[in-house]
């Protein structure tokens, strides 16, 4: 089961991707009908893989998991003295009874599965009380026989070129006008709508019967449905959502090629969401204008350069094709949970004095390749060994490879073989060389008295795995010995291959020792090498003047970016000396050595950093101050820079305005002008909207009418 649910999260995640990539493509020149077949053919193949992949036959995917239960009984404690008692009466061995008393009744994965099989039912109940809301509407409602209605409806129809038949309703009460019905297509408008003009009349028809034409109704119960599956995964409510936004906006665009007016159609949005907002919506119903979608629909109604083509039948084919042609690859494809055995391992671990014993007899398969290549400083080597266990790698200097394989690696030509000898144990390598890189074959041999080594020191005997990779990092006697040397604490082996893996290295301990960074145990040496805090940077931070930094502070300024470079780059315009954490928050703020340089040569020298920082997040740039300046607005004081950037007077509003004949207004005319939001569509429908969620919605929107 873990497997199957693995596979399925996978290959939902992969095609989720794939839609996200296909709607950028499509976010600019693509139509909102185009968007919203790429989601739904994207939501119907989520239905599809399960079924897909039990029927076709597929290539397996391995990937090694360590069994849950198993893994529990294996790290156990020892068991109570009463427990071994009672299993010398029952001959029961202690290592039987520990598995026995570790395996709880019910696994972490049975309950997982347990509550996603009760989410689903939970929606699918939801979805299933659904039609109950609706038949109440219906209940309410009453047929519209009216010869104005019917013929709006019929005209509407032929607009759209619509042959179904389609039953229109009149409720009793106050709802948003609606459409639901797979089969028996139902549109349903409020009490008011006696009340509506022609105009309104029509454009409601229009945007309604624009659902049934699309089929949106099925691609919302099937849109619920993957939902409720999927209820899980986030990707697949984004995906919901995405296809309710691009579903209103390719009806808004079909009402508006059937021929009405932009401005005359915003309108009527804004009215009927206003009035009839508040009122609820089955979900499987599609409702007209929902609040929340407003601003976006407006603008996208006033974009006059908007794609708004619908898809033909020939589009619709090859959509279908390229899913299925993406589809198929997906389905064959099987992830497999494959158990790793890691009893054997532990137990040597548990059992020093068998270990070295077991290292020789079970050791895992550690040839592999190995490559090397000369680095451009000329000085030093990247030397990598690859298993089937994974890839470890490591930088060496050159002369030290050198004096191992007695030939000059960065001129070599020809075969090459040499034996590198650790504490761990000893590598065979066997290849070739040419212009600076190395390549071949390699061989792994533990050494059998090490693992007793580090028993003897309290650490614990090595796996043979975990000894290749202690030899890899060349982590040995000597690192033990410089470990107490500085007084750190004597690690565990977990520990010690942590510090291997993670490249906390002889030499990484003694130049941080060096510096002074004796840190008594190496999880936090192991913490810092894992954030890039080696010691280049720690000289190059001392060298811009930050010197002594705690390790928590050279790892929190490598984190932020703030490295020597930033340091020394802001230290040289002037910034000198800043507290790490202006340094920090400059950098945060991305405020840097280039944003200072060109706010200088602008005019704006010795600016304090805090207001550099408030400049950098209002959006005033050199770029910005720079196109300003060009359109005769120089020398401004900081604040009044901000103060225009915050009400959106940028170059390329004041250059429309020039072009307009606008002349050269003050700021204050063009902030102004600005907040008006007198001179372009997408200003006045941020300013409707804003006034439409503080009740002012009616004056806004007569003033611009009518104005």
């Amino acid at each position: 089961m873990m497997s199957v649910l693995l596979d399925v999260a996978i290959k939902s995640s992969v095609l989720l991707a794939g839609a996200g990539l296909l709607q950028a493509v499509l976010r600019r020149r693509g139509s909102a009908a185009a968007r919203h077949l790429v989601w739904t053919v994207a939501v119907a193949g989520l239905l599809a893989v399960p079924i897909a992949s039990a029927l076709l036959p597929h290539w397996s995917l391995e990937i090694p998991l360590a069994p849950a239960a198993h893994a529990r009984a294996t790290v156990a404690p020892a068991m109570h003295a009463d427990t071994v008692a009672a299993s010398r009466d029952t001959n029961t061995t202690p290592a039987t009874a520990a598995v026995v008393t570790a395996a709880p009744p019910v696994t972490w994965i049975a309950a997982a599965i347990a509550l996603y099989a009760a989410g689903v039912l939970l929606l699918l109940i939801r979805l299933g009380l659904q039609p109950l809301a609706l038949r109440r509407l219906v209940r309410d409602s009453r047929a519209v026989t009216g010869e104005t209605w019917t013929r709006a409806l019929d005209q509407a129809a032929r607009q759209l070129r619509l042959r179904r038949p389609v039953r229109l309703l009149h409720s009793a009460n106050e709802v948003m006008p609606m459409t639901f019905g797979t089969r028996r297509p139902t549109i349903i408008v409020p009490a008011s709508a006696e009340r509506w003009t022609d105009d309104r009349r029509s454009a409601v028809l229009l945007h309604e019967l624009a659902h049934v034409a699309r089929r949106d109704c099925a691609t919302q119960t099937l849109t619920t449905v993957t939902c409720a599956v999927y209820w899980p995964h986030p990707g697949v409510w984004w995906a919901a959502r995405r296809m309710r936004v691009e579903r209103e906006l390719a009806c808004d665009d079909r009402v508006l090629t059937a021929g009405t007016e932009p401005r005359e159609y915003a309108g009527h949005l804004l009215e009927i969401a206003h009035s009839l907002g508040a009122a609820r919506t089955p979900a499987i119903a599609l409702g007209m204008a929902r609040t929340r979608q407003l601003e976006h629909r407006l603008l996208a109604v006033m974009d006059a350069a908007r794609n708004r083509a619908g898809l033909h039948r020939r589009g619709r084919v090859i959509a279908v094709g390229a899913t299925l042609a993406v589809l198929l690859p997906i389905a064959v494809i099987k992830a497999a949970v494959v158990p790793i055995d890691i009893a054997g391992e532990q137990a040597a671990a548990r059992t020093p004095a068998a270990s070295s014993q077991a290292t020789t007899a079970t050791a895992p398969d550690v040839t592999g390749t190995w490559e090397a290549r000369v680095l451009p400083d000329g000085r030093s080597v990247e030397l990598s060994v690859r298993t089937a266990h994974g890839s470890h790698g490591t930088t060496v200097p050159l002369s030290t490879l050198q004096s191992v394989t007695g030939v000059d690696v960065s001129s070599a030509r020809g075969p090459v073989t040499f034996t590198s000898r650790r504490d761990a144990g000893t590598f065979t390598f066997d290849g070739v060389c040419r212009s600076g890189a190395c390549g071949g074959t390699s061989a792994f041999q533990a050494s059998p008295t090490f693992a007793a080594d580090l028993a003897r020191r309290g650490i614990g005997a090595p796996t043979a795995q975990e000894q290749f990779r202690l030899a890899v990092a060349d982590i040995g006697l000597a690192y033990l010995d410089e470990l107490g040397r500085l007084r750190y604490a004597t690690p565990d082996l977990p520990g010690l291959v942590r510090a291997a893996d993670h490249g906390v290295s002889l030499d990484y301990l003694r130049s941080m020792a060096s510096l002074g960074y004796t840190l008594g145990t190496l999880e936090p040496l192991i913490r810092l090498r894992d954030h890039g805090v080696d010691p280049e940077f720690v000289r190059g931070m001392a060298a811009a003047g930050y010197t002594r930094l705690s390790a928590d502070n050279l790892q929190r300024a490598r984190d932020h970016g703030a490295d020597p470079e930033f340091a020394a780059g802001m230290g040289s315009l002037g910034y000198k000396s800043l507290p790490l954490d202006d340094l920090i928050g400059a950098r945060d703020h991305g405020v840097d050595p280039e944003y200072v340089r060109g706010m200088t040569a602008l005019g704006y020298k010795n600016v304090p950093l805090g207001t550099l920082i408030q400049t950098r997040d209002h959006g005033v740039d050199p770029e910005y101050v720079g196109g300003m300046a060009a359109l005769g607005y120089k020398d401004l004081p900081v604040a009044t820079l901000v103060r225009m950037r915050d009400h959106g007077v940028d170059p390329e509003y004041v250059r429309r305005l020039q072009q307009q004949g606008g002349g050269h207004p003050t700021v204050d005319e063009l902030i102004e002008r600005r907040d008006r939001g007198t001179d372009e569509p997408a200003a006045f429908v941020q300013e409707i909207t804003r006034s439409f969620r503080a009740m002012r919605v009616w004056r806004s929107f007569s003033a611009w009418l009518h104005g």
